[in-house]
């Protein structure tokens, strides 16, 4: 949970005793908290203020760090699911990477992205992170969401995307690097002269 203090509150259901509060290091009245983000296996949390700025929280650490690269206010994230639920047999290299995701902002604007928890302090969190899609309509994108085919070997990808007043897909070939990012620019590009279904 957020707080209107800057406090993030974390509970894990299996200790529910055990209540975690986080300060995002910034005054109350400097930050207003919009919306948090977890990831599906609970390692990765991005808070997003109506300021525009970002912060980033992995599981093993004692305060966020805030994401110089991401000014913008964000509505949805459409994370990795199938590679973060598959990282326990990974080194804990690959399972401090978010691995790419998308995200939908306020403004209408699709960026991809890959964030890395690593434990050096002046590397940036910001592996890859890059605007690939900008609607038309400019409103706030409420949900966005993204599944790879075929599961064993991605070559494709399905793209969900929605505004208060439409639903856009995107069908298409994607680039086959991971951890890397820049993976959905193909499919996007295609989309430059032609709008989404």
């Amino acid at each position: 949970m957020g707080l209107a203090s800057g406090v993030i509150v974390l509970i894990e259901l299996q200790h529910s005793d055990k209540v975690i509060s986080i300060a995002i290091p910034r005054k109350p009245a400097d930050l207003t908290i919009h919306k948090v983000f977890m990831d599906p296996s609970g390692s990765h949390i991005i808070v997003t203020s109506v300021q525009g700025e970002n912060w980033y929280l992995y599981r093993q650490w004692k305060k966020p760090r805030q994401l110089k690269g991401f000014k913008m206010v964000i509505e949805s994230i459409a994370w990795n699911k199938a590679a973060l639920l598959s990282t326990s047999h990974m080194a804990p290299t690959q399972r401090a990477s978010t691995r790419e995701f998308l995200i939908g902002t306020r403004n209408g604007t699709i960026h991809e992205a890959v964030l890395n928890a690593d434990e050096d302090f002046f590397k940036p969190l910001e592996r890859y992170s890059q605007l690939v899609y900008t609607l038309s309509e400019r409103h706030p994108i409420t949900g966005i969401k993204f599944d790879l085919f075929p599961p064993s070997e991605p070559q494709k990808a399905l793209v969900i995307a929605t505004t208060p007043s439409r639903i856009y897909q995107f069908v298409g070939a994607i680039d086959r690097r991971s951890e890397e990012g820049d993976r959905f620019t193909r499919l996007f590009s295609s989309y430059r002269e032609v709008a989404p279904s």
